[in-house]
């Protein structure tokens, strides 16, 4: 029996694993899958040694808080591997554990199969050295990641964005109508986290009513992810609504977004945007200036694009007068639709649906196993 163990220590790497390992059961039904992760993953057949997704962090300061739990899913996983000897590990994302992981699984022999890359391109490029030594296979998730891994010696798959296999198609003028929006409808997402949105929806909320001064006509719609309680964000005058996030990219004629993979969910939606962020001050002064060193934009859609689509506003340019301007800017001078234009680009550079098969496929080539396609 083939023994995958999987390790996923974020809500979307869990998402992602649970993607994956459907397919992965679809093409092996006596396929063995265990590892570290959350519910999802568990739903779609994972037997879970652990869940960490509930203490994902974001920054330097934060994860120091939790150094004592990652330290037991460390020695819990390493511990588990003697036990199961698995055929492959597949790790997903979060390099900061995962690498160092890695290490450990390659002493044990075991083929390391990373999915979803680490950033490089964005900071930190030092690590494809580490990972060339102990990645037996990288899958990527964005195009360009491709040649960088090759050019650098990593036997590496380009096999699409997972966010494609995500997409809902979704009655945009029966959602506005559900929600009462008459002609400008801006939609607010201020981050899944927890800190993050406790960061973000303050300075949101803001604009939000310095943006209807200028256009009363607006309406404003907060979409807030299952895990984050909606009191944090009832009784400011803004409709909230759980669970819709796709419903809130594909309705509104504006986003304010907090930076990361939903902008790339926007983007495959064609929905104009603003991306924002706001750090820890104290990770943003020690890491901030180490990323924008290596990359002229700093947001994935930016990114995919190679070039600034649309407008990022990070830290200092976090600030609800400097947000509301460039919003009423954009819808005055309307650029909207050539927005929405160059997002229809972007999707393209995605790939096709069906990321997880292919991911899948590749999982069982690399050991040994061909699937058929």
């Amino acid at each position: 029996m083939t023994t995958i163990f999987f390790v996923a220590t974020e809500p979307s790497g869990d998402i992602h694993g649970a993607n994956l390992a459907r397919q992965l059961k679809a093409i092996d039904p006596t396929i063995r899958l265990v590892g570290a992760g959350g519910s999802h993953m568990r739903d779609a057949g994972v037997e879970i040694l652990i869940d960490p997704t509930a203490h994902a962090t974001v920054g330097v300061v934060e994860a120091v808080r939790h150094l004592g739990r990652y330290a037991q899913i460390y020695r819990l996983l390493q511990s588990s591997l003697r036990t199961w000897l698995p055929d492959a590990v597949v790790l997903i994302d979060s390099p900061d554990f995962n690498l160092r992981f890695a290490g450990r699984v390659k002493d044990h022999g075991i083929p390391v199969i990373y999915y979803i890359s680490p950033q490089i391109w964005a900071w930190r490029k030092g690590r494809i050295k580490t990972i060339r030594k102990v990645v037996r296979k990288m899958l990527v998730i964005l195009d360009f990641e491709e040649k960088i891994y090759r050019d650098a010696g990593v036997d590496v798959a380009f096999v699409g964005h997972p966010l494609l296999d995500a997409y809902q198609d979704i009655d945009r003028e029966a959602v506005r109508k559900e929600w009462g929006a008459k002609k400008l409808l801006i939609g607010l997402l201020p981050g899944s986290r927890g800190k993050q949105f406790r960061l973000l929806f303050p300075v949101l909320k803001k604009t939000a009513e310095l943006i209807q001064k200028e256009l009363p006509e607006a309406q404003f719609v907060l979409g807030c992810a299952p895990n984050i309680n909606p009191k944090l964000a009832q009784g400011h005058g803004i409709d909230v609504v759980v669970n819709r996030t796709p419903e809130v990219m594909a309705a509104s004629d504006l986003l304010l977004v907090a930076s990361g993979t939903a902008t790339l969910e926007a983007g495959i939606y064609g929905t104009p945007m603003i991306v924002t962020y706001k750090l820890n001050p104290v990770t943003a002064y020690l890491f901030g200036p180490l990323v924008w060193l290596n990359t002229k934009n700093f947001s994935l859609i930016n990114i995919v694009a190679g070039k600034e689509i649309v407008p990022e506003m990070y830290q200092a340019k976090a600030k609800p007068e400097l947000l509301a301007k460039q919003a009423v800017s954009m819808i005055r001078g309307g650029r909207l639709p050539e927005i929405r234009k160059a997002l229809a680009e972007v999707r393209k550079k995605l790939g096709q649906p069906g990321a997880s098969k292919r991911a899948a496929q590749e999982i069982l080539k690399t050991i040994g196993k061909h699937p058929h396609p």
